[in-house]
């Protein structure tokens, strides 16, 4: 599988179905990037390669409409982990959770951005291209539908996002995510972003007051954007289709 050969000490087991109560089968953590743009300028180029990271552009709108629309109807009746205006005082500080910092830029660039998934290990899993303003659930949704979909139907996993808190939240209101993926599933925050959100939130989703998460702290992007930092000018240049061979 893919996934084996990209970490093995996270994929390679026989052995799926531990509880997310009890730290689940395997953690992952997921952050964007704005500062790996491509500028609409620059053009495009016939393609020529099949990214094996990116996920395609059409899986991400699709799940971005399906979002659009639930988000039209009203939500479901859920149990909440914490008060829903601790969760909205928590997305309100954070402003690449409102899809609004980034409006600045849409005119001169058409991916604004990548957003990566990757291993307890810090080892990249896969990326999307970011091509709307600020960091919206689509991709992050996106990300975790396509590991899900090349794990085992019984593996659980333990997500850390900085707005961890928010994405739970949504897709408890909305049936966004199939039930199979949803209860193998269990959000946190990255620890560094934690002490941002309010003590309620912390409480429940600070990773390093969450049982049996060990030292997973989901900061291992950080370390990922710093070994991509010299490609930050090549790929606002090149075509997207010879950008996507740089990641």
């Amino acid at each position: 599988s893919i996934l084996v050969q990209r970490c093995p000490a996270c994929f390679g087991g026989i052995y799926f179905g531990r509880s997310t109560d009890k730290g689940g089968d395997i953690h992952v953590a997921m952050d964007g990037n704005f500062h790996h743009r491509h500028r609409r300028a620059a053009g495009d180029c016939p393609p020529f390669y099949d990214p094996t990271y990116f996920i395609p552009k059409t899986f991400v709108d699709d799940i971005g409409r399906r979002i659009d629309t639930l988000h039209k109807k009203p939500p479901r009746s859920y149990a909440s982990l914490i008060p829903d205006k601790a969760v909205d005082q928590c997305e309100t500080a954070y402003k690449a959770a409102d899809g609004k910092k980034q409006k600045a830029v849409m005119d001169n660039f058409d991916d604004t951005g990548i957003m990566a998934l990757i291993c307890r290990h810090d080892i990249p899993l896969f990326f999307a291209n970011i091509d709307s303003p600020g960091e919206q659930q689509k991709y992050l949704v996106a990300l975790l539908q396509h590991l899900f979909s090349l794990l085992p139907h019984q593996a659980t996993i333990v997500a850390l996002y900085d707005m961890g808190c928010v994405l739970a939240q949504s897709l408890a209101k909305y049936d966004i995510l199939p039930e199979s993926i949803t209860t193998q599933l269990r959000f946190a925050t990255t620890a560094m972003h934690a002490y941002g959100h309010e003590w309620a939130c912390q409480l429940v989703y600070n990773p390093c007051m969450c049982v049996r998460l060990g030292l997973s702290d989901g900061e291992g992007t950080e370390h990922l954007w710093s070994h991509f930092v010299r490609l930050i000018g090549i790929e606002r240049t090149s075509s997207v289709h010879f950008a996507s061979i740089f990641q």
